[in-house]
């Protein structure tokens, strides 16, 4: 019995690109789960290389990282800000090419920045005496207790961040001021929660320019070279 044309693999496609093309609640959770997906891929390489790294540290403190005091109250800012300017990205971007290449940076960076995690580990020595109480401070020891306080260079957080706000400003977005935003709220206060040294910082928004970079810019010259080599190999 022949298989109707909308059920082949071909119909199926097409009915799924037609729904995306449609921009409606398909296409919304259609990306809310890519970056979700996105955010499993981070966390698969970031805990288990964290845990092989445990024990490890390069000093990578200096007297700019001593001077800036701890401000428990930017947590904020820190942590609800990065998940806000990441989930904000995904919904609001209307170019799935754009969305599908920014998420590709993330992973890449993720994969390069774990590579770091595990030649040069570095951990940033937490104010873990400090005496603070309240909603603030049950957040920041909840905080943790999930995320370990090594694999700081570079800061992942700053990459993700400063990719979302990069993807708005490629696609040159009217809110892409808020993603930026928050991704500069997230350098300031890597360094006002004790999370980071600024050095990681620097190699987290360089890191986030070269995936970005490669991805847009490298990976489709490659792409185009391989391919042109291959078809005239073939004839």
């Amino acid at each position: 019995m022949p298989v109707p044309p909308q059920y082949t693999t071909s119909g199926l496609k097409e009915r799924f690109l037609a729904a995306l093309r449609k921009k409606g609640a398909f296409w919304y959770g259609w990306k809310i789960l890519v970056g979700l997906s996105a955010m499993g891929w981070v966390s698969l390489w970031y805990m288990p290389v964290a845990a092989l790294t445990e024990g490890r540290s390069c000093d990578l403190m200096t007297s700019l990282d001593r001077a800036i005091p701890f401000v428990p109250w930017t947590w904020w800012i820190y942590f609800p800000g990065y998940l806000f300017g990441l989930f904000f990205a995904i919904v609001v971007i209307r170019d799935d090419g754009i969305f599908l290449r920014s998420v590709a940076a993330i992973m890449l960076a993720q994969v390069i920045n774990s590579a770091i995690y595990l030649v040069l580990p570095s951990t940033f020595p937490r104010p873990w005496d400090w005496q603070g109480s309240g909603l603030t401070a049950d957040a920041i020891r909840w905080f943790w207790t999930v995320d370990p306080p090594n694999n700081t260079f570079p800061s992942s957080h700053v990459t993700l961040a400063v990719i979302a706000a990069l993807a708005l400003w490629r696609e040159r977005h009217p809110l892409r001021i808020v993603p930026t935003l928050t991704a500069l709220g997230i350098i300031i206060t890597v360094h006002t929660t004790k999370q980071h040294y600024w050095i990681d910082t620097i190699a987290g928004v360089a890191m986030a320019f070269l995936t970005t970079h490669f991805i847009f810019n490298l990976w489709p010259r490659i792409r185009a070279r391989y391919s042109g080599g291959k078809k005239a190999g073939a004839r």
